[in-house]
């Protein structure tokens, strides 16, 4: 790095979107992982959130429409990250991630907070990690 460049990612934001499948899934992990790295988490507040990352994913998917698309927003603060994974889906504000099974309580205990929207034909949820701070 040179002195011109800056290791502040206060406001930096990064989209990124792939078709709606699983077997794009893993493209998401991977930059959520490696964008949180930028953040200053921990190596344990990183794992968490690339597999919150992979369980909203897998929440979102059952409602996206064929064909369509998945789409990340990276919001990077120092200390904190938010994802927002949305899908195309028709009826979004009627429609609701699963949340009575097991992914569904896997994602809320990895996330420092987790939100679901439905708006219009997208249905979103925003996964935010924060870095854990160790009891003194």
């Amino acid at each position: 790095m040179t002195e011109n460049e800056s290791d502040d990612v206060h406001g930096d934001v990064v989209d990124i979107t792939v078709p709606a499948s699983g077997a794009y899934v893993a493209t998401l992990r991977l930059t959520a992982s490696s964008l949180a790295a930028r953040c200053d988490l921990t190596v344990d507040d990183i794992d968490d959130l690339s597999l919150a990352v992979d369980e909203a994913c897998a929440l979102l998917l059952p409602h996206a429409v064929p064909g369509s698309t998945l789409t990340a927003r990276f919001a990077l603060e120092a200390g904190c990250i938010a994802v927002a994974t949305s899908v195309h889906a028709p009826d979004a504000s009627e429609a609701s991630p699963d949340r009575s099974g097991f992914a569904w309580s896997l994602l809320s205990a990895l996330a420092s907070e987790v939100t679901v929207d439905g708006a219009g034909d997208e249905l979103s949820i925003t996964v935010t990690k924060r870095r854990e701070i160790a009891p003194a």
